[in-house]
């Protein structure tokens, strides 16, 4: 992404004044001013001299789609190397401008036919800033009176308002009035507060508006539940009005933060102007986080999915160059639709987070723009061919890695056929016998054909230091990633555990290695079972490996499961004593109410215990902080995982729990690169 300040002006160049006017009022309602120039020389000479934040090119003033590029060409750099971000306006849908927009680097490409206050929204949206007027707040509330009380407490402070009394009528409203945030009732004929507040989660433009609820609700479970499917705030009914500006404004703080970390070039693939992969994964481990969320949730409170619509991810791999790929992303942004989020996934690769009606309406979509690529790169290049799959949302599959390369196997599938027919994981899958596949996993460990992932660990109390979990995915048969859920059984009856756990820890302990070298401090939670410890001369080969790497100020935290630990009690004992003496702590995994989780926390000597993840979000969360306790007494510091919104970490904190870990903090990825600071500071 071009080196452009937050906010300023914005030249457009065109030799339409209806449009310049029209563009004009809407972005100065967002605090944005707009500067025409009606040809390119003149443009390019303003651009030189302003140095505007945003370019806008009309094409109307271009005879042929390769002018963009020579344009941005001629286009002065700031002292930084880097220009105005550049938006390519077109009158109808044409693939030579989209690729011609993209190869110059364009930010967007967007159509003159939509309304100018959608476009000037977009606008604001690329260069960071939200509207500079009074903030928009969406009240919704099926009791007029309570809507209008929460309406006139905010328009006393500057806010503006909008209030909805119909609960099927806020999709509507929500498109037309693009509120900064939602004030939301609970409890209200044709849908529920929280069937809405999926609904709206579901929508990427409204992700991170803030939602804030207002209810007399007070059996803390439905409160629970209303904040785990995506509220960020529950309050209670009456509130005091200074209660209700005061929680407003923090959350409108903190979703300004949160946007403000989020855009910026880590998001945007540079060459396709696609997402990125790690964006997508984000937006896939959220959704999937808020599924699970739901599904611990009271039982007449989840929401029904099937007005959320039916998710999946669209899969096309492209046998080409660059150009290939390129013509593939300009083709697949000119179909999606405003909620359908586009990421290059790989070398060669798309993948397509998209909503639909139905599977049907999926599939249609997935074939349809398989025949478009396809019909494309075969017109267009010499050789380059396209596959495509696709692989739907559902509880069968809750890793986000895992759901794309399974999405990813349908689309090679497709390939091989010919790549005349889209194909779909279930096809692909129903080929494969189960001893293939059980061969294939012991052939990927026979192979080390692995990927290390890395999530991240935020520190609630005073803990220094950077901390992760490394966490490995198997690649099987054609490109599938399996997460451990889905092999360490099929590696434990086969006697590869040994084998695949020493891998897994001599990659840790190099990993740590390179850390030490570069001086960087981190500390690495390492699994192992205890199957793959059970051999005598184990813990002298980890000394060995220790030692050999000379990594004496960098040691791991070695994780063992508490229902493993439980059957080898006598085994998990000694081995831990054993690591203390080497200077290696243990972290104790998936504690939950069960006497053999307490049998466990209290014979194994551990400095880290990890709380599992169905105590979090199940019927019990109440009763955590009598679990916090038991942990804190025998000297361990407490983990929790899955953290899903700032509920759930304010709620965490005041129960005592040290280190935080989840979707809503960083999901798992290639490369350890979260910023501990900002984590922290979001976190707090």
């Amino acid at each position: 992404m071009p080196d452009h300040p937050s906010t300023g002006e914005i030249l457009l160049i065109s030799a339409d004044p209806a449009l310049a006017a029209d563009l004009a009022q809407a972005l100065d309602a967002l605090d944005l001013s707009l500067v025409q120039r009606q040809g390119l020389s003149e443009g390019i000479s303003t651009a030189g001299a302003q140095r505007p934040a945003l370019l806008l090119l009309d094409t109307r003033l271009l005879a042929e789609p390769d002018e963009i590029l020579s344009f941005a060409g001629q286009l002065p750099t700031g002292q930084g190397g880097g220009s105005a971000a550049l938006v390519i306006l077109v009158d109808q849908e044409d693939i030579r401008y989209r690729l011609a927009a993209m190869r110059a680097g364009a930010e967007s490409v967007f159509l003159l036919g939509d309304p100018v206050e959608l476009l000037a929204e977009r606008l604001a949206e690329i260069l960071g800033v939200r509207h500079q007027g009074p903030t928009r707040v969406l009240v919704v509330d099926d009791q007029p009176v309570a809507a209008l009380f929460a309406s006139r407490v905010l328009q006393g402070v500057g806010m503006v308002t909008q209030r909805v009394t119909n609960a099927m009528d806020v999709m509507d409203v929500l498109d037309d009035f693009r509120p900064d945030l939602v004030v939301m009732d609970l409890h209200m004929p044709g849908a529920s507060g929280i069937e809405l507040t999926g609904i709206i989660r579901g929508r990427d433009s409204f992700a991170d508006v803030p939602i804030i609820f207002l209810s007399a609700e007070l059996d803390p479970d439905v409160q629970m539940a209303a904040l785990r499917i995506g509220g960020d705030e529950f309050l209670s009914k009456p509130v005091a009005p200074d209660r209700l500006v005061n929680v407003v404004r923090d959350q409108l703080q903190r979703a300004t933060e949160r946007r403000r970390r989020w855009r910026g070039a880590v998001g945007i693939d540079p060459l396709t102007r696609l997402a990125t992969r790690e964006r997508l994964l984000k937006r896939l481990d959220w959704l999937l986080g808020q599924a699970y969320s739901a599904q611990a949730g009271v039982g007449r409170h989840r929401v029904d999915h099937g007005r959320i619509g039916h998710r999946a991810i669209v899969y096309l791999d492209i046998m080409g160059v660059d150009e290939s790929l390129q013509m593939a992303a300009a083709e697949v942004s000119a179909r999606l639709k405003p909620d359908d989020l586009a990421a290059r996934v790989s070398d060669r690769s798309i993948a397509i987070l998209v909503c639909r009606d139905s599977n049907q309406r999926v599939a249609e979509f997935a074939q349809s723009l398989l025949f478009g690529v396809g019909k494309l790169l075969e017109e267009k290049t010499i050789g380059a061919e396209v596959g495509g799959g696709w692989y739907p949302l559902t509880g069968a599959c809750k890793d986000a890695v895992t759901l794309v390369s399974r999405a990813a196997k349908a689309a090679r599938w497709s390939l091989r056929g010919g790549a005349a027919e889209v194909g779909r994981y279930e096809n692909a899958k129903s080929a494969v016998a189960h001893e293939e596949r059980r061969l294939s996993v012991l052939d990927a460990v026979r192979y080390e054909r692995m990927e290390l992932l890395y999530e991240p660990m935020v520190a609630l109390t005073g803990i220094v230091g950077e901390r992760y979990e490394m966490t490995p995915r198997l690649i099987i048969g054609d490109g599938e990633v399996l997460p451990p859920a889905e092999f360490v059984s099929t590696l434990a009856r086969s006697g590869l555990a040994p084998r695949f756990d020493r891998w897994l820890l001599s990659a840790g302990l190099d990993v740590l290695k390179k850390k030490m070298d570069a001086k960087e401090s981190v500390l690495l939670f390492i699994h192992q079972s205890l199957l793959g410890v059970a051999k005598e001369d184990w813990i002298y080969w980890v000394r060995d490996q220790i030692n050999a790497r000379d990594l004496i100020r960098q040691r791991p935290v070695l994780q063992f499961e508490i229902s493993e630990a439980d059957r080898q009690l006598e085994l998990a004992i000694k081995r831990s004593r054993q690591l203390g003496r080497l200077g290696i702590r243990v972290c104790l995994n998936g504690l939950d109410f069960s006497e053999r989780s307490m049998r466990v926390l209290h014979s194994v000597p551990s400095a880290y215990v990890r709380i599992s993840r169905r105590v979090i979000h199940g019927p019990d969360a109440d009763s955590i902080a009598w679990l916090i306790q038991s942990i804190k007494a025998c000297g361990a510091r407490v983990i929790a995982t899955g953290v899903d919104g700032p509920a759930a970490i304010a709620r965490l904190f005041s129960e005592g729990v040290d280190l935080i870990q989840g979707p809503y903090i960083q999901p798992p990825g290639l490369v350890m690169d979260f910023e501990f600071a900002a984590g922290s500071e979001a976190a707090a």
